[in-house]
C-alpha cells in the first residue's frame, strides 16, 4: 500500500476526509501567526503492535482447551475409537491435542489482531504507556523539543487506545500546569467519541472549512484544540518579529505500532 493510500485509510479509520486534515493544517497556521510557539497534531491509528499480549491470549485460551481436552479425555476416546477397526492407535489423541492447540492458538493471535479484542485483551495501563511511549518518541524525532523558545507543543491521537496526549515543551511546562493540557485532551478525547463519518452533515454547527462544507465532528473537536492550545501559546510566547514557521502545520499520519 503507497504512503497516500495508506493516509487516505487511517484518516477514513479516525472519522477524517482529505478534507478535514487541510482544515487542520490551516488552524494550526492560523494558531501559529498569533505566537511564536510551534503547534503540531499527529495520529496514529496505534502506538504498539501488541503482539505479546495477543499471543498470550491466544496461549491462555489454547491451554485452557487443552484442560478441557484432558477433562473428556476418555469419552472423547471411545468417541474418536469408533472410526477405527480394532484399539484406537495410541498416537491418535497426542496427535488430536497437538493440533487442537496449534489450531486455536493460530486462529486466536489472528483474530486477536482485530482493534475491539485488542482492546479488551491489553491491560488499560499498559495502552496508556505505549500510547505516552509513541507520542514522546515522536516528540523527538519531529525535533518539536528543539523550537527556539522551546515552545513546541505536540497533540497526539492514538485510535486503537482511544487515547489523546497533548505534550508540551519544556518552555511552556513551566509556565502552564499539565492538567490545563490534561483538560484539553479529554475534551479532544470526548469530540472523537461522538465523531461523524467524513462528509456527514453534523447535527449541530461546526466549523466550516469552505463554504457549504462542513468538517466532521472528530475535525472539528482537533481544530478547536489547535485553537486553544494557540490562545494559551499566544499568552505566554507572544509572536515574534520575525516569527518563522519551524515546523511543518498539516496534520501528520504516523505508522502504526513500534
Amino acid at each position: 500500500m503507497n504512503e497516500r493510500n495508506y493516509r487516505l485509510r487511517v484518516l477514513k479509520r479516525a472519522g477524517l476526509s482529505e478534507q478535514d486534515a487541510e482544515a487542520v493544517g490551516e488552524a494550526v497556521a492560523r494558531a501559529e501567526k498569533t505566537t511564536s510557539g510551534e503547534i503540531v497534531a499527529a495520529l496514529t491509528p496505534s502506538s504498539h503492535s501488541y503482539s505479546f499480549w495477543e499471543l498470550f491470549f491466544a496461549l491462555s485460551c489454547a491451554a485452557l482447551a487443552f484442560a478441557l481436552f484432558m477433562a473428556f479425555l476418555p469419552h472423547l476416546s471411545s468417541f474418536a475409537a469408533r472410526f477405527f477397526w480394532g484399539s484406537l492407535p495410541a498416537r491418535f489423541m497426542p496427535l488430536c491435542a497437538g493440533a487442537l492447540i496449534f489450531l486455536i492458538t493460530a486462529l486466536l493471535f489472528r483474530f486477536a489482531n482485530i482493534p475491539v479484542i485488542d482492546r479488551l485483551v491489553v491491560p488499560a495501563a499498559y495502552k496508556n504507556a505505549a500510547v505516552f511511549r509513541r507520542a514522546m518518541r515522536f516528540f523527538a524525532e519531529s525535533g518539536i523539543y528543539d523550537t527556539r523558545e522551546h515552545s513546541g507543543v505536540l497533540i497526539f491521537i492514538s485510535l486503537l487506545e482511544k487515547k489523546v496526549f497533548i505534550i508540551a515543551d519544556r518552555g511552556i511546562s513551566s509556565k502552564i500546569e499539565q492538567s490545563v493540557w490534561d483538560a484539553l485532551a479529554a475534551q479532544l478525547s470526548a469530540g472523537f467519541s461522538k465523531r461523524t463519518r467524513p462528509g456527514a452533515t453534523p447535527a449541530s454547527g461546526h466549523t466550516l472549512s469552505a463554504p457549504g462544507k462542513s468538517l466532521s465532528s472528530a475535525a472539528s473537536a482537533i481544530v478547536q484544540t489547535v485553537e486553544e492550545c494557540g490562545a494559551l501559546l499566544a499568552k505566554h510566547f507572544p509572536p515574534s518579529a520575525d516569527n518563522p514557521d519551524e515546523l511543518h502545520n498539516e496534520l501528520v499520519v504516523l505508522e502504526g505500532g513500534e
